[in-house]
């Protein structure tokens, strides 16, 4: 409904007293004009202000999904360490005690071979690795076998622990079932977990890295990746970087050449994304 505006007139007299301007009368009808304006001025600047309002959810919600959909950014690294050669662990007759070989029996001298941080090193043959606890409790109790460096010797070396730090060559999980409590290991489970390459041709196991999208899922798979090396055990060694298999959640990174310990700077950008 418009406003008609009330244009108010003073009631003038001259100096005898004759009224020369009659004034505009104090009546219910001007008084309810004025309600109505003061309603529609108050009706109005209510739909700016929710109309305002609006407009800045919506502005929030397209920054919302610029920071944490169209335009995502993070770190991952990439790890490519394999077994070249041995690097078998057994159980030794009649004991507790793990062996690490060449070849699956103890010889002294023989030494296995594995790619690990860029480099290729050599690890003798271990008669007594490390001894697998009996089953202690909440079971099965697991744990694992890997390759790392060892400071106090200056060499690397295999090690069992209950978990595989983040980056480290695994190449066995140990199960221990309930209730084991023999001398031997003839009820634990030793299984292979060993990456094995012999050559950097031809691979058997792609190493990869997976990265899992932080912000609002993706509504398609068009994203383009950019991918920006920060370190790597040998820049020169690392071939190309590729990502690959792209979900709404996440997607994949490998490198093809033989470089170890890749630290990547993605960069997901999705700017026709609605």
């Amino acid at each position: 409904m418009s406003y008609s505006r009330t244009n108010w007139l003073d009631e003038v007299h001259d100096q005898n007293g004759n009224e020369i301007q009659k004034g505009t009368p104090y009546s219910a009808k001007n008084m309810n004009n004025i309600e109505d304006g003061v309603d529609t001025a108050t009706g109005t600047e209510g739909v700016i202000l929710a109309e305002v309002l609006q407009k800045m959810g919506m502005v929030n919600k397209e920054l919302d999904k610029w920071q944490n959909q169209r335009l995502q950014q993070g770190t991952v690294t990439l790890y490519n360490k394999s077994v070249i050669e041995g690097c078998i662990i057994s159980s030794m007759p009649s004991s507790r005690y793990l062996q690490f070989t060449r070849t699956g029996t103890y010889v002294q001298g023989n030494i296995s071979k594995a790619y690990v941080d860029g480099k290729l090193i050599g690890i003798n043959d271990i008669e007594m690795l490390a001894m697998v606890p009996q089953y202690i409790s909440d079971g099965p109790n697991t744990y694992y076998v890997y390759i790392d460096y060892d400071a106090s010797s200056g060499k690397y070396r295999p090690f069992l622990d209950s978990k595989v730090p983040d980056g480290k060559l695994s190449l066995y999980k140990i199960t221990v079932p309930a209730g084991d409590n023999k001398m031997d290991l003839s009820l634990v489970n030793i299984q292979d977990t060993r990456r094995i390459e012999t050559n950097d041709m031809f691979r058997n196991i792609e190493p990869f890295a997976l990265v899992s999208i932080p912000g609002y899922p993706q509504l398609n798979t068009d994203y383009a990746v950019s991918l920006t090396v920060q370190s790597a055990s040998d820049v020169g060694a690392m071939g190309d970087l590729i990502a690959y298999d792209k979900q709404s959640n996440g997607f994949k990174i490998k490198a093809t050449g033989s470089a170890d310990n890749i630290q990547i700077k993605w960069t997901l950008m999705n700017p026709g994304l609605k």
